[in-house]
């Protein structure tokens, strides 16, 4: 085992003072407890390296080759598995890679390996909307490369669909470059195969041309949601392409509800009236509703809802639509909620997306289906309930087994779940293992996203 003192002295000089462990926290710019969103990881990486451009993340990758160390890529901190910080791995911070540069008239945009999407956001014209997740401080590349569900993913696809370009430091410290003309292999894996081909120092997306769009907010009692959530199939059954549709079930200050939140990209007539039809269910409330541009549509109260440093449980299934059978084992699960802190979210997948061939990305689902997630937060400090909200998880994504797809959505699938990452991707596994055992024989990237057997 490396010491940070023996690490100091194996490394080279220019990256030596960028080292962090937990004996000298104050050494770089962040602190290992405070790199992940889900608190209640506790994982110390066996050093932790800044890397402020591609030059030291090829060094530190170099290093690690040299000293057969397994790499660890912290990025956003999103996982809920924490698998950017490992114990017994070099950790490679690439947060401070976070340039983002704009090209309108290409419709494209180039953004370091560490942005997050308000990066992104923060320099996007209003006139251009970009394939990213339901909340902004998540990591583009780790989001990307696992598939990447957002607002948008019915009008233009999962964030993967929208990966141009990439450079990639391999496990050997060479720089591959991953696009339709050089190494399209690897571009493909990229694309929704996971985290573990190497580090993503760039990439190139697209932009897509959505200068208006609907965002609304509507509330449903309990009660009702059932009827809600029928309507809510049926429209999109008729809207594939211009209706996004994120719900959750959750505790609102009246009660447990149904959150719906539709992000319409078509005309302006038929969309305000899609909300109308949402907001005349029994009870429902509309309180909100605006056109805006997309970098403007992203509802704040989403983020705050989840502050990082709680402490978090998720399990995930799929599922095909919402019948009768799925939204009545949702709806039992929301009735034996205890706290504010606990949710159902509901990520759907139709449209664009859907019309992907199945072999042409490495993000092998290409049938119309909602991802599940069962979520149960807790402050450390709050004397919360731990063992009846970790429960309570369990036993809602146990519920839905019966009316689940096999494999799973991999960005929320954890280490253990081994057996659910190859169902997902079934035919593409070949492929995929191919393209590894390529550019990562040794495994040196095994803490991965998305892992599959090598």
């Amino acid at each position: 085992m490396y010491t940070r003192e023996a690490l100091l002295r194996a490394f080279d000089p220019d990256l030596a003072e960028s080292i962090l462990t937990d004996r000298a926290p104050s050494v770089a710019s962040l602190r290992l407890g405070e790199a992940v969103y889900n608190g209640m990881l506790c994982p110390t990486g066996l050093a932790l390296v800044d890397c402020h451009d591609e030059a030291a993340v090829r060094r530190a990758v170099r290093f690690a080759a040299d000293e057969s160390l397994p790499v660890a890529v912290l990025n956003g901190g999103h996982d809920p598995w924490g698998r950017g910080l490992r114990d017994d791995h070099l950790v490679l911070n690439v947060r401070p890679i976070r340039h983002v540069s704009i090209d309108a008239e290409n419709r494209r945009a180039t953004i370091g390996g560490g942005a997050l999407a308000e990066d992104v956001l923060a320099v996007l014209p209003n006139e251009f909307a970009i394939a990213t997740g339901t909340v902004t401080s998540v990591g583009m590349v780790g989001l990307t490369s696992g598939g990447g569900y957002g607002m948008l993913t019915s009008r233009v696809g999962l964030a993967s669909d929208s990966l141009l370009a990439a450079r990639v430091v391999l496990a050997d410290g060479s720089v591959a470059i991953a696009d339709e003309r050089h190494d399209s292999d690897l571009l493909w894996a990229l694309r929704g195969g996971g985290t573990g081909f190497g580090v993503v120092t760039e990439m190139t997306i697209a932009l897509h041309a959505l200068p208006n769009l609907l965002a609304a907010l509507v509330v449903v009692p309990l009660d009702a949601a059932e009827q809600a959530m029928l309507l809510a199939q049926t429209l999109i059954d008729e809207n594939p392409v211009e209706l996004g549709l994120f719900m959750g079930l959750m505790m609102t200050p009246g009660g447990p509800a149904l959150v719906q939140s539709p992000l319409w990209s078509g005309g302006r007539e038929q969309g305000e009236s899609i909300v109308d039809q949402l907001a005349a269910v029994p009870g429902a409330q509309c309180i909100q509703r605006r056109w805006t541009s997309f970098r403007n549509s992203f509802d704040p109260g989403l983020e705050k809802a989840w502050p990082k440093g709680h402490h978090y449980h998720f399990l995930s299934r799929n599922i095909t639509r919402l019948d009768e059978a799925a939204i009545k084992c949702l709806i039992a699960s929301v009735h034996r909620i205890i706290s504010p802190t606990q949710a159902i979210v509901l990520h759907d997948f139709h449209g664009t997306a859907a019309r992907v061939g199945a072999a042409e990305t490495a993000f092998a689902l290409r049938n119309d289906h909602y991802v599940v997630e069962a979520i149960a937060g807790w402050d450390p400090n709050s004397g919360a309930d731990v063992l009846a909200l970790r429960n309570w998880v369990d036993s809602t994504i146990l519920d839905l087994e019966s009316v689940s797809l096999p494999g799973g959505y991999s960005n929320l699938l954890g280490p253990e779940e081994s057996d659910r990452v190859r169902d997902f991707y079934g035919a593409s596994g070949t492929r995929l293992r191919i393209v590894k055992n390529r550019v990562d024989p040794h495994d040196m990237f095994r803490s991965a996203i998305g892992r599959l057997d090598v």
